[in-house]
């Protein structure tokens, strides 16, 4: 887990996710990551064609802290079905105009703003996971149209990376081979061009 934000500003969140995501898009001078996230991502597949995909965020140590603080409401270090419901509730309404942190374009065309479903909180160790599902709006070929996914905060309050052990899975795919290719992003890097973005492509055969 890379290192999180001082403590001190850990304290400012509250409701943690809810306020963070409410402060606005920040200036150049103050945006730098103050939340981390280690993604892991699931393609999912139906019928030889993508559908979807799963995204798992695991947070960093202080901000877990804060939503544990937050949500954790008998205090036994996980969290229930109630209050996983509480987490969404308290934190992805404000994370629709971030679009989730989560971008995808099929054959190069933006598809824009995507909601998650079947959201999922958890706790294990200290540490927060989020977990959901992004539905595409029409099934992908991918040995006849170009996709990939990008999952990034660019107002760079939030440092999200693919997790360093097992970050890309592929499910349901049985017709063909596919492997995961991950490329940086120059074309969309963002915070005055300093960050490039992780993009993830399948190749398949």
């Amino acid at each position: 887990m890379r290192r999180p934000f001082p403590a001190g500003l850990a304290r400012r969140a509250v409701p943690a996710l809810t306020l963070l995501l409410g402060l606005g898009l920040p200036s150049i001078a103050w945006a730098h990551p103050h939340v981390f996230i280690d993604n892991r991502v699931t393609f999912l597949f139906a019928g030889g064609k993508i559908v979807g995909f799963r995204e798992n965020w695991v947070f960093d140590e202080i901000f877990s802290d804060e939503l544990l603080g937050d949500f954790d409401k008998d205090g036994d270090g996980r969290l229930s079905k109630a209050e996983s419901d509480g987490v969404a509730e308290g934190t992805m309404p404000n994370m629709d105009q971030y679009r989730y942190f989560t971008y995808v374009w099929v054959d190069r065309k933006d598809l824009g703003k995507i909601k998650p479903t079947d959201f999922h909180a958890s706790a294990k160790d200290k540490l927060v996971t989020f977990d959901f599902l992004i539905t595409l709006p029409k099934p992908v070929d991918p040995l006849k149209q170009d996709f990939a996914v990008e999952i990034n905060d660019r107002t760079y309050f939030v440092e999200v990376l693919l997790a360093k052990d097992n970050p890309i899975k592929i499910e349901g795919l049985k017709e063909f081979s596919c492997a995961p290719v991950v490329t940086m992003d120059k074309k969309n890097a963002y915070y005055g061009g300093y960050v490039i973005p992780e993009q993830i492509k399948l190749t398949c055969k």
